[in-house]
């Protein structure tokens, strides 16, 4: 715990990953709610309500789009700042194992993004109902699809990025990994020639658990014991191959 609480701090003590990652969760949550508040309110022949179930949808699309843009930061940060900072072969020296310094980096990063995440889900959830006016309020079961949605997204991104940074750069972590995400990964999950295979995708086992309305019938359909056993995977291959070069790491 006390390494963990070590890898929290570090994270914490940068101050301009905390900065970009509160703007790209808790800040674009409440900008974007007190725009379409301040819209309805000037002009409500033209502008509905800022609340309801579509504009729940719309918040939750933020929040998980751009929560694992940061999750892909603080994973990516937590991978590289011990070799970055020039403190790695100080840590191995000290006796603690190469293997625990890299243990504590996934726990570490999601304890800082996990809050983040879940105060800007607040605040979405919140205004929806709030905001609601004539329009219908969300059901809660679509509430907590998009938990569970945002959570196995959270997790899988951070984990991978944490993993991927044992090899790369921070920079190029991010970059392939916002790419994966925004472009490669969902372009490959609706390319239906590649049948099952498409079930293999993180991009399509963390869809599994969208709630399915307004388009959001996700491309690859699986069961949730399948997605489950996908996302799992995906955690122990990245997390296994981030623990082992980081044991052949020198510094």
């Amino acid at each position: 715990m006390r390494l963990i609480r070590a890898e929290v701090l570090k994270l914490v003590r940068r101050r301009g990953l905390m900065t970009w990652s509160l703007i790209l969760t808790v800040g674009a949550v409440v900008v974007a709610e007190t725009i379409v508040v301040a819209l309805h309110a000037f002009n409500p022949a033209h502008h509905g309500p800022a609340g309801g179930a579509n504009n729940l949808d719309n918040y939750m699309f933020l929040v998980s789009g751009l929560g694992t843009v940061a999750a892909i930061l603080i994973g990516a940060t937590a991978g590289t700042q011990d070799v970055g900072n020039g403190v790695f072969r100080d840590l191995v020296v000290t006796g603690r194992k190469r293997a625990t310094l890299f243990n504590v980096r996934v726990p570490g990063a999601l304890l800082v993004i996990l809050p983040m995440v879940a105060a800007a889900f607040a605040i979405a959830v919140g205004g929806a109902f709030l905001f609601s006016g004539s329009l219908a309020d969300p059901s809660w079961s679509d509430v907590a699809k998009y938990g569970e949605y945002i959570v196995a997204s959270m997790v899988v991104n951070v984990v991978v990025a944490v993993g991927l940074a044992s090899f790369a750069s921070s920079r190029v972590v991010v970059g392939v990994l916002i790419a994966w995400n925004a472009i490669v990964g969902p372009l490959l999950a609706h390319i239906s020639v590649l049948g099952s295979v498409r079930k293999g995708l993180d991009i399509a086992a963390t869809q599994h658990f969208l709630p399915l309305h307004n388009g959001n019938t996700p491309g690859v359909t699986m069961t949730t014991g399948t997605a489950l056993l996908v996302l799992a995977v995906w955690v122990l291959l990245f997390s296994s191959a981030g623990r082992w070069w980081t044991n052949r790491r020198d510094g």
